[in-house]
């Protein structure tokens, strides 16, 4: 492949928005690397020792190199330019970390060019910190994102040729996604091609997932020593999220869910000030974070006397979950895992009290939600098939409406001959001062 030609030298033009001269579209550095190593310019010490003294990437630029390379391949015979906007997918390629991933922004990757990433110009710093890469525009706060957006992109040959743009999840309002598709002509739907790459986990993701385990466990055993009668659910949360900080987690996707008593019997609650009381049952779920990557952990835990119902729900649910781990085997659809974890439950007569999928991907993440289940769920007769690579949270939970209710989970791991619990932790029902 031949080197393509160098973006000729930018100009001051109008703004798209306010008319003035302006030099904001053509505030380019060239690109520190590409999927393919010979369209990658020549080398800027300045700029690599100055990462190498603030903040290493989150990986090694063959990996970024690696997966950007089998997004080129994956476009090849159908888009020459994607327009990357989703927040987990353009950190995914480039390593961008930012607690502002839901300002508008754009990852242009051409087939034969070194990506370029198109930024609020407040975000240019962070970007430059986290990032492998050197191709910047930006915009000004008082500036038309998405006019602006089209007008950098077009000037520098990003939407030559068959331009696709990703409409999945993202934070760019279906309106304002309208509009730009309108602006850029009526793109091609590029959705999933990232996505693609995500569902298989490297080597480098699956070590710093297993690292966010171990930070996770620091929180789960905080959390459980917290638990005790008079005790509130916010002060149950803040031991979670104190141990996992003081562990080195990164800010979360997620708080700590702490629901007790009656409030553990509703799903989606989280800590409320509630006062722990004997015989409430609490539901316990958080996930520590290492540069965007998550390993998520459930436990159920009581404070006594425990009734015998409660020692039942939690024996249901850690037979489920014991259950859906051991099939999780490549090849083995996801429907085929789903139905290993609801058989106990059913047999319990319990299964109205499930009523929902086993588990999904985890991996990149941002709030609201560290799980992948848009890439893949362990759901009810879904047939795709589980490959090596793959890691997901797997969290039954069994909840009696507004009385009580018991979960348990794991981070498991596919591998090339079944599952690898990458999460350690004892999967009992804790009774707490025991």
């Amino acid at each position: 492949m031949a080197r393509p030609p160098p973006t000729p030298p930018c100009s001051p033009s109008p703004s798209p928005i306010s008319g003035n001269s302006s030099d904001r579209s053509c505030r380019a550095r060239p690109s520190l690397g590409t999927g393919d190593p010979r369209l990658r310019p020549p080398r800027d010490p300045r700029r690599e020792d100055l990462m190498d003294r603030l903040m290493p990437l989150a990986f090694t630029q063959a990996e970024y190199d690696r997966r950007l390379r089998d997004l080129q391949a994956r476009m090849a015979g159908s888009l020459d330019v994607l327009l990357v906007v989703a927040a987990e997918n353009i950190t995914y390629l480039s390593g961008y970390e930012t607690i502002g991933y839901s300002n508008f922004g754009i990852l242009a990757v051409r087939r034969d060019a070194p990506p370029l990433l198109f930024i609020r110009e407040m975000e240019r710093t962070v970007a430059e910190t986290t990032t492998w890469l050197s191709d910047f525009e930006t915009f000004a706060d008082d500036d038309d994102p998405l006019e602006q957006a089209v007008a950098a992109l077009r000037k520098r040959g990003r939407l030559d040729g068959r331009v696709g743009i990703e409409l999945g999840d993202s934070f760019v309002s279906p309106g304002a996604m309208d509009r730009l598709r309108r602006l850029l002509g009526n793109p091609g739907d590029g959705t999933g091609l990232v996505e693609a790459g995500r569902r298989i986990k490297s080597t480098e993701e699956i070590a710093l997932i297993r690292r966010a385990c171990r930070t996770t466990e620091a929180g789960m055993d905080a959390a459980l020593g917290a638990i005790r009668p008079g005790a509130t659910e916010n002060a149950v949360a803040s031991a979670a999220y104190a141990a996992m900080m003081g562990a080195g987690s990164d800010f979360f996707a997620g708080d700590p869910i702490v629901t007790s008593g009656w409030r553990s019997g509703v799903a989606h609650l989280t800590f409320g000030n509630r006062r722990l009381a004997p015989g409430d049952t609490v539901l316990l779920e958080m996930s520590a974070c290492h540069r965007r990557y998550f390993g998520p952990l459930m436990r159920g835990a009581v404070l006594g006397p425990v009734r015998d119902e409660v020692r039942r729900l939690a024996d249901v649910v850690v037979q489920a979950l014991d259950a859906a781990i051991a099939a999780i085997r490549p090849g083995t659809t996801s429907g085929e895992v789903d139905l290993a974890c609801r058989a106990p439950i059913e047999r319990a007569g319990l299964e109205p009290n499930f009523r929902k999928r086993t588990g999904y991907s985890v991996g990149v993440g941002f709030a609201p939600s560290w799980g992948e289940g848009h890439i893949v769920s362990l759901r009810r007769d879904d047939p795709t098939r589980l490959e090596p690579g793959m890691v997901f949270h797997m969290p039954p939970a069994l909840r009696i409406p507004r009385q009580y209710g018991l979960g348990f989970s794991e981070t498991v791991l596919v591998t090339a001959t079944g599952g690898e619990v990458l999460t350690n932790h004892p999967r009992r029902l804790h009774v707490a001062g025991t």
